[in-house]
């Protein structure tokens, strides 16, 4: 029995000296979580439909746009039995010239087309023909004038409207998740969630070093979260710190 009660002592003892850090104590960490809404940037997609050679004049054109800062285009079809010039020279844009025949079938008409358009324009849009369908991803995201036919008699469905990144304004992060780290720990042993106005308390904490996070939506990957973490310090007991307040993207 002496044995017994020996034993239990000793293991009593190491585990009150084994750490400072953890749940038992008397002190606190509190913050705020705000949140801000985020959408990411998205290309323009647009499907064009052709006509066959019949129904196109030599000259005619339409247009093909980048969001602002990047080469704008106009793709025009030069018939080589006329003498007169088709390209109609716009300022401003690059020219992709597109040789036909009246002869053409529509399928001939859209072929012609996806290899000018592959031959200079795929720097900035990647292409996919479908026997007289031509769909058009612009590899540039952000908003931009539609494609428009012109004076092409074919037809154009804008499938996708590009769209810039946006960011509203910051507001309370209501019933966000926050995580506690102990130490050296590599996984978290608390959980809070945020009230109404963002904040957060952990409490009974003891003196040591701590790691809190959140997750945010990753900006730089395009997709997914991310990790946001402020590391603070617990030094004395009934001590209450106060973390920086900490921004994530939703």
């Amino acid at each position: 029995m002496r044995k017994l009660t020996y034993l239990v002592f000793c293991m009593s003892l190491l585990m009150a000296c084994s750490k400072e850090e953890g749940p038992g104590g008397t002190s606190s960490i509190q913050g705020t979580i705000m949140s801000a809404d985020h959408e990411y940037a998205r290309p323009e997609i647009t499907e064009v439909f052709f006509t066959n050679g019949l129904e196109v004049e030599h000259g005619e054109y339409w247009i093909l746009n980048n969001p602002v800062g990047y080469d704008q285009y106009y793709v025009f079809y030069d018939n080589p039995t006329w003498i007169s010039e088709a390209d109609p020279g716009l300022s401003g844009r690059t020219g992709i010239r597109v040789s036909f025949d009246y002869s053409d079938s529509n399928e001939e008409i859209a072929q012609a087309t996806y290899d000018s358009l592959m031959q200079v324009a795929s720097v900035d849009f990647s292409m996919e023909l479908n026997v007289d369908v031509i769909r058009i991803t612009n590899l540039n995201a952000g908003s931009c004038t539609d494609a428009d036919e012109v004076t092409t008699p074919f037809e154009f469905n804008v499938i996708q409207d590009g769209r810039n990144a946006t960011l509203e304004s910051e507001v309370p992060a209501v019933d966000e998740k926050v995580f506690l780290i102990y130490g050296d720990n590599q996984v978290h042993s608390e959980t809070s969630r945020t009230g109404g106005q963002g904040g957060y308390q952990f409490t009974n904490l003891r003196k040591g070093n701590y790691t809190l996070y959140v997750m945010s939506k990753d900006t730089t990957a395009g997709t997914g979260l991310i990790q946001l973490s402020e590391t603070v310090t617990i030094s004395e007991n009934k001590e209450e710190v106060e973390v920086p307040s900490i921004s994530i993207l939703d």
